[in-house]
């Protein structure tokens, strides 16, 4: 004779929910290394500079347009440049944040919005990304401007 099965229902009733503590996650995805907010204004400071150079590039020379202020900063950091020369300490200062001001800004920007964290039993190493789309934008622009950069690089210095 074969047992009598209890229906579905009875037995969903009786199947007690599980509990989850979910208040040790939320502690531990809210502690960041850098306020998202600072690091964005931070970020946007680093942008500038390397922003308006490589955007009067493309505006004076493949465009052909004299835009005020982003043409203005090309001209500045060029007559600085055929001027002064490698002699100059200002020139060392914009060629440092033309180039390392991106990487500035993608770092600040990262340490804002990654946490990662080391579970040692299970030798695991967790990271989690807030979706913040300021220091996202942030963080790609930076991105575009250092692929635009190095491409500009490697392309001149290639012939």
């Amino acid at each position: 004779m074969k047992p009598k099965k209890e229906p579905l229902k009875d037995i969903m009733e009786h199947i007690k929910p599980p509990k989850v503590d979910v208040t040790e996650h939320q502690n531990q995805f809210r502690v960041t290394l850098l306020n998202t907010k600072k690091s964005a204004i931070v970020g946007a400071l680093f942008l500038i500079l390397p922003l308006l150079f490589l955007s009067g590039v493309l505006l004076n020379h493949y465009m052909k347009i004299d835009f005020g202020t982003f043409t203005s900063v090309y001209h500045w950091v060029s007559d600085l440049d055929q001027q002064y020369g490698d002699s100059s300490f200002l020139n060392w200062i914009i060629r440092f944040l033309l180039l390392f001001g991106p990487l500035i800004a993608i770092g600040i920007n990262l340490l804002s919005i990654c946490h990662i964290r080391f579970e040692k039993p299970t030798k695991e190493l967790i990271m989690s990304l807030k979706l913040k789309w300021v220091n996202l934008l942030i963080i790609g622009i930076c991105t575009l401007i250092l692929v635009v950069f190095f491409s500009y690089m490697l392309v001149e210095n290639s012939y």
